[in-house]
């Protein structure tokens, strides 16, 4: 798995800024990302993808201790939706 300093450390180098100025531009960067989606709005990024709130519908599932069945409320979830240009192996 590769973490923020890693891609910093790759992203400095492409750019020729220090690794802490690319962490902080980064990090500045998802916060923006997340902050859109928690307002509602959809995030794309040409040639990576898309992010978005999504509404999970109410739905009944069952209790598999007591076989009861229960309501599971509405809810929203986020979601990402890849580029085409991701590829899957």
């Amino acid at each position: 798995m590769v973490g923020i300093s890693e891609i910093a450390k790759n992203v400095a180098k492409k750019t020729g800024v220090s690794q802490k100025q690319a962490k902080a531009v980064i990090k500045a960067f998802v916060e923006e990302i997340v902050d859109q989606v928690n307002k509602g709005n959809k995030v794309n990024l040409v040639g990576f993808g898309i992010f978005e709130r999504r509404v999970q519908k109410a739905r009944k599932a069952m209790n598999p201790r007591t076989k009861e069945i229960i309501h599971v409320p509405s809810k929203k979830k986020f979601a990402f939706r890849p580029s085409g240009k991701i590829k899957y192996q």
